[in-house]
């Protein structure tokens, strides 16, 4: 199979099936396997690169993959070893222990995420204080976001270490980065950071100020409210002697406590954003919306969208009319951008703005210009649905179809100005791009989120199965809504 492999596969040029070959490795497991899929690690075609790696992560025998470390241990072929690592960090190979350990420090920025990443899948102490460095040091925000997840994974009993560089990234500029921190504060619990928590809760805006009250009950047990004055005031009489509660004291009261903070939901005097229901505090918005052929239906439940307030009741006239609502709702301090996808994808602004006047007026007049794209007179299939590539601009990501390529974006793109909330819409399943099976899509947006955190709300309209939406949603902390038939 080695051999036929090698053969057919140097000679393939059809992107699809060179993948069709790589997966046709799938479940055999020796090192002639090994050494032919290797080289595929690098190769230029993205899509071909990934299944090499998804098949060779397959190896179970230890033997089998020391070919891999030996790759790793020559550490001059860096887009083999990231791969490498990343796969190793994804099966949670021990015997990759001390290659994770080896390239925390690497030149190679892919190389540093997922070998941070494999030591905090592993639980390596041995990593814990370059870590920690690493979330205070490295210019990469994605690698700081690994780090967060790593000293997550880590802290619990070793908080000296863990605590205080996730406690500096609460001021983090990089969404990505601050949120996972203050999560992972509930979990690597610390006096330290109370006060700190404390005057974020005064100040916090946009993702994090959504998370900060849940982090100091789940750091101080108190059932104190989201009053920033109360929570100082409490912080002024008991800070000299405060202790934490142990673990073992919050948990003969955690059962209660979560029936209480499940009721409870934090006042924030403003939201940043709204559409088709679903609010958010984000400050960095991206707005999804398929404009395939058959969003010129008409919706089934007319008066149920006439109660809502709406006059027109193609599926498209519904988007459009709340989608200029939400755009024209958005404070100034918002950043923003709009994509619209059927077969292709096509974009107000490559990258989110300012929601200045002038910016809101131009995205209003392009949204109220979409319109249903059609498969008629000749031009192709234009009017599928390509969720891949739909999501995938929402991330960020821009891919080539034609080189199966990321050309702007990818895992380590680390923007500032990229949005970290994004809202999906969509009439129906998937039917074209790179990327059409479900599941397939699922872990596509899995891998490139896996860091950046970006919530993905889904909203779905019209007669068609939801599953896939509604488990996009969930798999990235976002809420699924059926607007209607």
């Amino acid at each position: 199979m080695a051999k036929d492999f090698k053969k057919f596969f140097r000679k393939e040029k059809d992107p699809s099936m060179r993948v069709e070959l790589i997966y046709s490795l799938e479940g055999e497991e020796s090192i002639s396997i090994a050494e032919v899929l290797l080289p595929v690690l690098e190769d230029k075609q993205a899509d071909a690169a990934r299944a090499a790696r998804i098949v060779l992560s397959g190896f179970k025998d230890h033997l089998n993959r020391l070919p891999f470390l030996e790759v790793i241990e020559d550490g001059k072929k860096e887009a083999r070893i990231a791969q490498l690592l990343h796969a190793a960090s994804d099966m949670r190979w021990r015997d990759f222990a001390e290659a994770g350990v080896l390239n925390l420090e690497s030149d190679s920025e892919e190389c540093r995420l997922w070998a941070v990443n494999l030591c905090g899948n592993l639980k390596n102490y041995l990593a814990i204080d370059v870590i920690a460095l690493i979330l205070a040091n490295d210019e990469n925000g994605i690698i700081r976001a690994a780090a967060v997840q790593a000293l997550e994974d880590m802290g619990l009993d070793h908080e000296d270490v863990a605590a205080p560089p996730l406690i500096a990234a609460l001021d983090d500029p990089l969404s990505a980065v601050n949120v996972a921190a203050c999560v992972a504060l509930r979990k690597v619990r610390s006096k330290e950071a109370i006060g700190p928590l404390i005057k974020l809760l005064d100040t916090a805006t946009g993702r994090i100020a959504e998370e900060v009250w849940p982090t100091l009950v789940a750091v101080t047990d108190n059932q104190f409210n989201d009053n920033p004055q109360l929570w100082a005031d409490w912080w002024g009489r008991a800070k000299a002697n405060y202790q934490l509660p142990s673990l073992a004291q919050i948990q003969k009261t955690r059962a209660a406590r979560a029936a209480a903070n499940a009721e409870y939901h934090p006042g924030k005097s403003k939201t940043e954003a709204s559409f088709m229901g679903i609010d958010t505090l984000s400050r960095q918005i991206v707005f999804v919306i398929d404009v395939s052929g058959s969003m010129a239906e008409e919706v089934i439940s007319k008066d149920d969208f006439r109660e809502r307030g709406f006059t027109k009741f193609t599926k498209l006239d519904i988007v459009r009319e709340e989608l200029a609502r939400s755009i024209d709702a958005l404070g100034d301090d918002v950043i923003f951008t709009v994509h619209s996808y059927a077969s292709n994808v096509y974009s107000w602004r490559e990258k989110p703005v300012k929601a200045n006047s002038l910016n809101k007026k131009s995205a209003i007049s392009w949204v109220k210009k979409l319109k249903p794209l059609s498969d008629k007179f000749g031009k192709g299939e234009q009017g599928r649905t390509n969720s891949y590539g739909g999501l995938m601009a929402g991330l960020g990501v821009h891919i080539d179809p034609r080189k199966r390529a990321v050309v702007t974006g990818g895992v380590l793109d680390d923007s500032e100005l990229a949005a970290d909330t994004m809202f999906f819409l969509s009439d129906g399943k998937p039917t074209a791009g790179l990327l059409i099976d479900t599941r397939d899509i699922e872990i596509a947006i899995a891998d490139i989120n896996r860091f950046r955190k970006v919530v993905i709300h889904t909203l779905s309209i019209g007669n068609f199965s939801n599953g896939f939406l509604s488990n996009l949603a969930q798999a990235n902390g976002g809420v699924f809504v059926d607007l209607g038939r």
